[in-house]
């Protein structure tokens, strides 16, 4: 199914997985639509519920866009040698079918089951879900993002802005008398990379420094054309244990000292994430017991936030995600069935 973040319809994804969890009989089936910002399309999502959950398990449907360099076609699942190919494959309908394949095996009782849009592009579905009440009251939670079949333990957090600069332009001889979009944009840019240069030793190993990255500056100039517009979009990922809300006051506050009144527009602000007692998941997942550090951001930090203890875990290996031939391994795939039909069995 087309769920690419933005263009495919991910309600049709949610509304298909309704009907495939409702085979399974559960006590409570909710499929949602959920209204998304800066114009883009609605999204949704499907929660079942058997009995009084212990665990919610959690695949996000949607997809990034398939891009350029693939060798089959992306929306069709190829088998090549031990690997299933297609877009979303490692991240992450892989775990998806996972849990709809444990489902063979075994009764899902006291458990929850979420399947959630629009992780891959701003992520407001998830808070939605949560202010809805919709992940039936779980204690704990399995987040599946691509972990290679090992625990997620914590991880960084994101926040990211953009901010646009504007002057009347011109010929570049008017250069000392007209407005620089251009320069106030490299100034404030040039202040955010030296915050996060400053701050390249702070916290612990994994996770020292704050990954401050400044990701664009765009405009409409030239060499001999003074721009009319000039647009900065930056961002940084503070560790886990962090407070994302401090560091958008200092970015605020070096902003203002830069570039007095300039309006910085927020794109995302996502909490860093550790698991509150990632033990409680040992008997989960048996063998597959490894807690490791993420280097990328997930979900896990918003149900973590509403007070559920949850980790990070599901087949596939990040560095598939987000490429051409994206694949999953059979061996994954396998692993992750007898996970998740661990956690469906309400054992």
């Amino acid at each position: 199914m087309d769920t690419r973040n933005g263009t495919g319809d991910e309600i049709a994804c949610a509304r298909f997985l309704a009907g495939a969890l409702g085979t399974h009989n559960p006590d409570q089936l909710i499929c949602e639509t959920v209204k998304r910002s800066r114009g883009k399309p609605d999204s949704g999502y499907t929660l079942a519920v058997w009995g009084t959950p212990k665990i919610l398990l959690n695949v996000h449907i949607d997809t990034v866009p398939s891009g350029e360099g693939w060798t089959s076609d992306p929306l069709i699942l190829t088998l090549k040698g031990d690997n299933l190919v297609g877009l979303g494959a490692s991240d992450i309908k892989g775990a998806a079918a996972c849990i709809l394949g444990a489902m063979e095996k075994v009764k899902p009782e006291n458990v929850a089951v979420l399947f959630s849009g629009d992780e891959e592009h701003g992520s407001e579905v998830m808070p939605e879900v949560i202010n809805r009440g919709h992940y039936a009251d779980a204690p704990m939670a399995i987040i599946c993002e691509p972990t290679g079949c090992k625990v997620g333990q914590r991880h960084r957090g994101i926040i990211a802005f953009t901010t646009t600069f504007e002057g009347p332009g011109g010929h570049s001889s008017l250069a000392d008398i007209t407005e620089a979009p251009l320069l106030k944009a490299s100034r404030l840019a040039a202040a955010i990379g030296g915050y996060g240069e400053q701050h390249k030793t702070f916290g612990e190993a994994p996770y020292q420094g704050l990954c401050t990255n400044i990701g664009e500056i765009s405009c409409d100039g030239s060499y001999n054309v003074i721009p009319t517009t000039a647009v900065l979009k930056f961002s940084m990922r503070p560790p886990p244990g962090d407070s994302v809300d401090q560091r958008e006051a200092d970015i605020r506050a070096i902003a203002e000292k830069v570039v007095p009144d300039q309006a910085l527009d927020r794109l995302v602000s996502l909490l860093p994430f550790e698991s509150q007692n990632v033990g409680a998941f040992k008997s989960v997942f048996a063998d597959q017991y490894d807690p490791i550090n993420l280097q990328y951001w997930t979900e896990a930090a918003l149900l973590s936030d509403a007070g559920v203890n949850a980790v990070v875990f599901g087949p596939g290996d990040i560095d598939q995600a987000h490429k051409p031939d994206e694949y999953v391994s059979r061996a994954h795939l396998a692993k992750a069935i007898e996970v998740y039909a661990r956690a469906l069995d309400g054992s």
